[in-house]
């Protein structure tokens, strides 16, 4: 297996966005998005994967998945990650992570949002790893108790 790091500007970033490891592929994710880059935002997830697009609705499949993307990448957020750690057994592995995001919306209202992540990531083949299930949300997206 090879690895290939991103490049980026002419300057690998291999420690930081290396796809081959858990660390790399979440981090290159919040890259795209950040830089409004959808194609590598979507190249992210697995084909069949589930994207939890606001807390309590979710999206299935890489096309739906687009639509909620492309959403937020327009506004190209200033995204970052805050604390992480991976639980990783073959080629599946949960991922925890609490992030910040602030945008402006397209209607110029700031959005300051924060959370902490839930999600389930898959080893391709080819070494890279993909969100099966990305839910930003954690726990939030659980129902109110009675």
């Amino acid at each position: 297996m090879t690895k290939n790091p991103v490049q980026i500007m002419g300057n690998s970033m291999s420690s930081v966005l290396d796809r081959t490891t858990i660390l790399g592929a979440a981090r290159y994710f919040q890259h795209c998005v950040r830089n409004g880059d959808i194609e590598g935002a979507l190249s992210s997830f697995h084909d069949d994967a589930v994207y939890v697009s606001q807390s309590g609705s979710f999206v299935k499949g890489k096309p739906e998945i687009r639509k909620a993307l492309e959403f937020l990448c327009e506004m190209r957020p200033d995204l970052q990650a805050q604390r992480s750690v991976s639980f990783e057994t073959g080629d599946t592995a949960a991922w925890v992570d609490e992030w910040t995001l602030k945008a402006t919306m397209p209607d110029g209202v700031a959005l300051d949002m924060n959370g902490t992540s839930s999600d389930i990531l898959t080893r391709l083949p080819n070494g890279i790893w993909v969100y099966l299930v990305d839910n930003p949300y954690g726990a939030a997206v659980l129902p109110a108790l009675p």
